[in-house]
């Protein structure tokens, strides 16, 4: 089943209509009193701030002030006259009074609306399969969020740990999960994928790096009916095979007990906790020439050529999270409580997964694998024709701009760089700019 051709706006209308929007003011008993920020105009403001490179309130009222989107707006008396104010005070007072529930529920029906239009991860093979990776962001220093998320003891900002689970074929990003990196109640990668695990379809498969090739990790996901494919640190696939010839082509059926230190780690695992699966030993070449030795544990009944060729698209997971950072602005969160980052953060997700959607209807419209395709540039064609579309005078001026717009997005082709050498790293000093003040010292 394929998405309908539209631009964000579209898929955001589509995915949460008006209907939406009033189910979730009567399951949380919200205020049904109109308003000129109403709930769906209020939540495509939080999503396109996250888009647009400035990314103030002050941007976002504007859109309103030329009666922008007109798709969203409400009957409001300011609205109709065009007195909406320049101020930016009733839109920030509507953020923080909209629950963190409302942008939950918004980010969930995004993202399974979007989800209908996928890839298979292998030919013949349509599984679910969901990347695992996490990183850190900063925050502004208030007392709350220093609560919340306490800085390293070295540093001065509030630091977060994000998990995102990311579908492999399309790139669109779970709702994540996230925690404190440092303090008392300081979370780990592998804690934090409890808490999404049950948010993912039924059967899914949970792919992941060496961070998350430990048994909490593989026994969760086996738990809720997913399968697993992970990487393990040699010494750990070592323990498992308890004596076995782990060489190259090694494929055997084992079961992976938890360890005394995993035991301590997690006291509530079952006495016969066991994880039953394939662990395998394969040598694989690298990009870089290099020989590499995977050691991966697995539930899948995949032949090992499928299976490397599976877990060899992990990488695009990082130039994901990448995306999310940068071109979302996620590097360094601005928000001063700990429910406005939660809001900011899930409703950053969705609007990358908004453009992400856009970028697989271009693939798909042309043929194109859409990781071939440059978020940033996307991302750029996107807002660029945002205001266009919305000034279209006539549908058949719309559905002509729209058709531009994806065939923009389909020519941000990736370049091809797998026949590039790689260059050295070095470090390279820089030289001193102005000439340094000597401080002499009085007797």
């Amino acid at each position: 089943m394929s998405i309908n051709l539209g631009g964000i706006l579209d898929l955001y209308s589509d995915a949460v209509p008006p209907a939406f929007f009033d189910q979730l003011n009567r399951d949380l008993n919200l205020s049904s009193r109109q308003r000129v920020f109403a709930l769906p105009l209020l939540i495509w403001l939080m999503i396109s701030q996250r888009l647009d490179p400035k990314a103030t309130l002050s941007s976002a009222v504007q859109q309103v002030v030329q009666r922008l989107p007109q798709a969203l707006l409400s009957d409001h008396k300011r609205i109709r006259e065009g007195t909406v104010s320049c101020h930016t005070g009733a839109f920030s007072d509507a953020r923080q009074a909209v629950p963190v529930v409302v942008a939950e529920r918004t980010a969930d029906r995004v993202l399974n609306h979007l989800l209908q239009s996928r890839r298979d991860a292998l030919p013949g093979w349509d599984r679910r399969v969901f990347v695992l990776d996490g990183t850190t962001l900063e925050m502004p220093h208030t007392a709350e969020l220093v609560d919340a998320f306490p800085p390293h003891p070295k540093s001065h900002w509030p630091v977060l740990l994000l998990l995102v689970a990311h579908d492999l074929t399309t790139g669109l990003a779970e709702r994540p999960t996230w925690g404190p990196m440092y303090g008392p109640k300081a979370v780990s990668e592998q804690a934090l994928t409890n808490r999404i695990l049950d948010r993912l379809p039924d059967r899914s498969v949970l792919m992941g790096d060496i961070n998350f090739g430990v048994f909490s990790v593989a026994f969760a996901a086996t738990q809720r009916g997913h399968d697993m494919l992970l990487r393990l640190q040699p010494n750990r696939a070592r323990a498992i095979g308890a004596g076995l010839p782990l060489q190259t082509g090694f494929d055997q059926q084992i079961c992976w007990r938890p360890s005394a230190y995993e035991r301590k780690r997690h006291p509530d695992l079952p006495a016969d906790a066991c994880v039953r699966g394939r662990l395998i030993v394969q040598q694989v070449t690298a990009s870089d020439g290099s020989v590499v030795t995977l050691y991966l544990i697995t539930t899948l009944d995949l032949d090992v050529d499928r299976l490397l060729q599976l877990y060899g698209q992990r990488w695009s997971v990082e130039t994901d999270l990448r995306s999310l950072k940068r071109t979302v602005d996620l590097q360094i969160l601005r928000c001063k409580s700990v429910d406005m980052i939660a809001k900011e953060l899930i409703l950053a997700i969705t609007g990358y997964n908004l453009v992400r959607a856009v970028m697989n209807v271009a693939a798909e419209a042309n043929n194109l694998d859409p990781r071939r395709l440059s978020f940033s540039r996307s991302q750029d064609v996107v807002n660029a024709a945002l205001p266009g579309l919305a000034a279209s005078p006539t549908p058949a001026e719309y559905q002509a701009r729209l058709h531009r717009m994806i065939q923009l997005v389909a020519s941000c082709k990736l370049p091809d760089r797998s026949a590039r050498t790689s260059t050295p790293r070095r470090v390279w000093g820089h030289g001193c700019k102005f000439a340094k003040h000597k401080i002499r010292l009085k007797n």
